[in-house]
């Protein structure tokens, strides 16, 4: 039986695939296979082996890259040579460079020597190296800080203390606001050895009064932060050699020299002076202070040094100093005293005495010979007792002996400013100063 003749278009899939294939190798030896041609973006390996072959080095590519900031194609500023490969890989590996170079630079610093260091002794006698060179000085106490100030001030890059309001108007405005640090001694003796090491200055500097365990409490310090620590001893006995000490840590001979002869010369004359005053021609003056006037610095206190060097009697004769801030006492105690000359600290209540009628009967109100101690930067005779008192001592020396100490007190007084603190005083400032002083 003769089969039905279906058209190839109606087969199905599979008989139309298996006709085809019956067919496709009769066509001449030709494979009719279809064929596309190739993607020209698609990615081949033999294609990308031959791309890089041709292209730069990364040593070089940081040279063209350099070079097109300088003259950029005309699309843009990277070469054509350059794919975006080749930039990424050179910019990784400069990255890598810069990292390494940091490193490196780091390790150097850690291994540099040492800066030059010189001996000094300081006035404990212990021998310190100190730089070579000394150009940043933190001050460790409101004595040191005040001394430092006079002399080099440039190189104080820390405080004891705020500077206050009353002694800033004499402080040049850059020097405000240093870094505080704290004090190592006094009721208030929190130094603050973190901020100092990150500050890093030169030297550590300690004035004053000598105090036990000194020596032993500085070695300490230094061991602690690896900042040299030093102490000078600064009375009024030693504060002139004190500050030619402090020239030769500053190398600031030639101005320690210039304060250090001035404060000689002064304390020089009122030695000569009061050696000339009999004993019995001293009047009996009293320095106190507090609300009532009635906190006093008795004789052998270093507040009431001041007194001794000029050659008055303290009136203020105490069997034992129990204070630092003055003995409070009864004002039975003071009529007994009865001081022919009041001289009260600036903190005191000046207006109250006139009109109190217990200190009616004492000398000094009775004959209007009360006096208030200047201030600015600093009181003139204690608090703290530093090279404010070398004014004080001219100040307090015209005041009882005008026959010895003869000079115009306000002339005097500007010079001091002019040569201690670099500042100008006017006449009508210094006459402010000397309100209730003369």
């Amino acid at each position: 039986m003769k089969s039905e003749f279906v058209p190839l278009e109606k087969r199905s899939k599979r008989e139309q695939r298996e006709y085809y294939a019956s067919r496709r190798k009769t066509w001449g030896g030709i494979d009719p296979v279809t064929r596309k041609p190739p993607n020209p973006r698609a990615y081949t390996r033999k294609k990308a082996g031959r791309r890089y072959e041709h292209e730069p080095s990364p040593v070089f590519s940081f040279f063209l890259l350099w070079k097109s900031r300088l003259k950029p194609n005309r699309r843009g500023s990277i070469p054509d040579c350059l794919s975006a490969k080749v930039v990424r890989n050179s910019l990784a590996i400069l990255l890598c460079v810069v990292l390494l170079s940091a490193a490196a630079s780091g390790c150097v610093s850690r291994t540099e020597p040492k800066t030059e260091t010189r001996p000094f002794v300081d006035s404990v006698g212990r021998e310190v190296m100190i730089p070579l060179h000394v150009d940043r000085i933190a001050a460790s106490g409101s004595y040191a800080q005040m001394i430092l100030y006079t002399l080099c001030p440039e190189k104080l890059m820390g405080l004891s203390e705020s500077f206050s309001k009353v002694q800033k108007k004499y402080i040049e405005e850059q020097y405000h606001d240093l870094p505080v640090f704290g004090r190592l001694y006094g009721s208030s003796g929190t130094y603050n050895l973190e901020a100092v090491m990150k500050a890093a200055p030169d030297v550590i500097i300690d004035m004053g009064e000598v105090k036990p365990g000194i020596a032993e409490n500085l070695d300490s310090i230094q061991s602690r932060t690896g900042i040299p620590v030093l102490f000078i001893q600064a009375t009024m006995d030693t504060i002139a050699e004190a500050y030619d000490k402090l020239g030769e840590i500053a190398q600031a001979g030639e101005r320690a020299a210039l304060l250090s002869g001035y404060i000689r010369d002064v304390l020089d004359f009122a030695r000569d002076t009061r050696n000339g005053i009999a004993e019995d021609s001293r009047p009996g003056v009293m320095y106190s202070q507090g609300e009532y006037g009635n906190e006093v610095n008795g004789k052998g206190s270093i507040h009431s040094e001041v007194l001794d060097i000029v050659g008055v009697r303290n009136a203020a004769d105490m069997d034992s100093i129990l204070s630092s801030g003055g003995d409070e006492v009864s004002m039975e105690q003071i009529m007994i005293w009865n001081p022919e000359i009041l001289i009260l600290a600036p903190d005191s209540n000046y207006a109250y005495i006139y009109n109190d009628k217990l200190w009616a009967q004492v000398d000094a109100v009775k004959n209007r010979r009360v006096y208030e101690v200047p201030i600015g930067p600093y009181n003139w005779l204690d608090r703290p007792p530093s090279v404010q008192r070398i004014m004080g001592i001219l100040w307090l020396g015209n005041l009882i002996y005008p026959e010895f100490y003869d000079f115009d007190i306000v002339d005097k007084t500007r010079e001091f400013y002019r040569l201690f603190f670099r500042y100008e005083l006017s006449a009508d400032e210094a006459a402010e100063l000397l309100a209730n002083a003369r």
